[in-house]
């Protein structure tokens, strides 16, 4: 059938000018990228779910060689794309100004013996992971030798250290606000929340403490307080994380 469809194919484009063919060309060149992109799409899902086997193929490249009918090279390629689309389908793209260019361009450099091709994703993530690192210890005082919390610390609206790691680990890095609809899934804005108000005698303790988004945290409180109430207290009552 394929051998077919080549034949009658040949003999059209035979028929046509330089400038038609080269017209043609570019046309199914575009056609075969907007057909190609789906068909590695669905084969990394075809993949991942294994259909292959209910068809009566060991692998993905039989099915598609046998069933498909793709040659072994197209099979090989697009797989290959797929599999690479399932590890890697994230893209981010945006602009930067010049100065942040220049420091790309000499942080490629500087990491030229690690990072031989300068490859712009592997530098982005060490810079992430270093920044992520500092974050983790100025937001949630992620360090390798925590300090033992002071007794009287609990008495104080203050958040010590000891407890601000562990409430964050608990909750996972996540508003713990639960509603009708399920748990909050912000992770943003993120405040110490005490589930028994510290100016009801509420102690700050890793059990009396649970991490809120903004929204949440300031909702908990007008309802606990009062709307009128909460709205004139001063921003400096609410834990930042």
């Amino acid at each position: 059938m394929v051998e077919r469809v080549m034949k009658n194919e040949l003999a059209n484009h035979e028929r046509l000018t330089d400038d038609e063919l080269i017209a043609e060309v570019r046309r199914l060149v575009t056609c075969e990228c907007e057909a190609t992109a789906p068909l590695i799409a669905v084969l990394a899902e075809l993949d991942e779910r294994r259909l292959y086997l209910a068809a009566g193929c060991s692998s993905l490249f039989t099915y598609c060689t046998q069933v498909l009918h793709l040659s072994e090279h197209a099979a090989y390629g697009r797989i290959e794309a797929a599999r690479a689309a399932r590890k890697w389908q994230f893209k981010v793209a945006f602009t930067v100004s010049r100065d942040t260019y220049e420091k790309l361009r000499e942080a490629q450099d500087l990491l030229r013996h690690r990072v031989p091709n300068g490859d712009v994703a592997v530098i982005v993530d060490r810079a992430l992971t270093l920044l992520l690192a500092e974050l983790h210890q100025t937001k949630h005082a992620a360090v390798g030798r925590p300090r033992i919390q002071k007794a009287s610390a609990v008495h104080s609206r203050h958040v010590p250290a000891s407890v601000n790691r562990a409430v964050w680990e608990r909750d996972q890095g996540r508003c713990a606000f639960v509603g009708t609809t399920g748990r909050c899934a912000e992770r943003g804005f993120l405040e110490y929340h005490h589930v028994v108000p510290f100016a009801d005698g509420g102690a700050t303790v890793v059990a009396n403490l649970e991490l809120r988004c903004r929204a949440h945290n300031e909702y908990e409180a007008e309802r606990w307080f009062g709307v009128a109430e909460v709205r004139e207290r001063p921003v400096c009552e609410f834990n930042a994380v």
